[in-house]
């Protein structure tokens, strides 16, 4: 009888997020679910207003609900998930960021099973990337900023930003989002005096506390997103726009094609007296991807089901393979003249 062998929990997470075409282990998620939370903090807040002063109640006989303390567990989710979602964006845009300490926590069952379920080393790093504070989050920053030569000290730039949040004295971007990692861990792994005390010592968090902590998270996400807009590659991974929405993908892959078929039929023709193959192949490549883009469009099943629309992923999955195509042409033509001019 045959063992069965159980994934590896890392494995698992890389192969919820790096495949498949609906992905949601990017920055505009993590951006958008923490706005997401915010708007829920008002609502309940407009709802804490309006039953005031009526024979409905609001929270416990003192002024809240213990549950509101839990939007930090939500929040400093948000700050991870923008954290290890932008190192697997850098490690899969530049690989040779990837260092020996990536490796140190890995046990080798994961790395084999990663090589058995085609899981890239990129994304097995970001699953097992830990961060549990403010250093860990902004360690990773540094890292991708160093790596793509953008000029940032973000610790100092969020550390000059003053705000004020817990309805306590004006403090630092920086101080408030540690603070707020070491309540979450406090909160998660245990049960102190603040939570089941007496109910004068307890620290439970109203809406409005929460509205000022979740404000601070998306500020903070979007002040490092910033950077990124306006500094990165082009090409790099899940850009977002300096509306905070994502970069078309469909539309730059789109672009990135017809730019490297233009710049290929050009060197093709500088090689060939006769270039019609080629021509023949691009006409052919062009019309196809019409009508496979007309078949996507029309097939029922991958049309919007329970809100999901498949046929954009697919789309770019298409691209994706065309563009991969073209990368090994256009490199194989630059060993091609050099050839030639070695027999000049």
């Amino acid at each position: 009888m045959m063992t069965q062998i159980v994934t590896h929990h890392l494995v698992s997470f890389a192969l919820r997020h790096a495949i498949g075409g609906l992905k949601t282990f990017d920055a505009f998620s993590a951006l958008w679910r923490a706005e997401n939370l915010v708007d829920d903090a008002q609502r309940l807040l407009e709802l804490k207003k309006n039953v005031d002063g009526t024979e409905f109640e609001f929270g416990s006989y003192r002024r809240t609900y213990e549950i509101f303390s839990y939007f930090a567990v939500a929040f400093v989710t948000c700050l991870e998930w923008h954290a290890r979602s932008r190192l697997v964006d850098l490690l899969t845009f530049k690989p040779s960021c990837i260092v020996k300490r990536d490796f140190e926590q890995l046990k080798t069952d994961a790395l084999t099973q990663m090589m058995a379920h085609n899981v890239t080393v990129a994304h097995l790093i970001g699953a097992n990337r830990t961060v549990s504070k403010m250093t860990d989050y902004v360690e990773v920053f540094n890292r991708l900023f160093e790596a793509l030569a953008i000029d940032v000290n973000i610790e100092r730039e969020l550390r000059d930003i003053k705000m004020s949040v817990d309805l306590t004295p004006t403090t630092s971007l920086y101080a408030a989002i540690d603070d707020l990692f070491e309540f979450r861990n406090r909160l998660v792994h245990e049960i102190d005096i603040t939570l089941v005390g007496p109910y004068a010592i307890r620290e439970p968090w109203s809406p409005d506390i929460a509205i000022e902590h979740g404000n601070a998270v998306v500020n903070l996400m979007k002040i490092v997103e910033d950077h990124i807009t306006k500094h990165s590659p082009k090409d790099f991974p899940n850009r977002l726009t300096a509306d905070g929405e994502p970069e078309d993908e469909l539309e730059k892959l789109t672009q990135a094609v017809s730019a490297l078929e233009t710049e290929i039929s050009a060197i093709v023709k500088k090689f060939y007296d006769d270039d019609t193959e080629w021509r023949d192949a691009l006409k052919a490549s062009q019309s196809s991807r019409l009508k496979e883009f007309g078949f996507v469009d029309s097939a029922e099943f991958l049309r919007p089901l329970r809100h999901l629309d498949l046929r954009e992923p697919v789309k770019i999955g298409y691209l994706k393979g065309r563009l991969a195509y073209l990368s090994i042409i256009r490199k194989e033509l630059d060993g091609w003249d050099e050839l030639l001019t070695e027999k000049d």
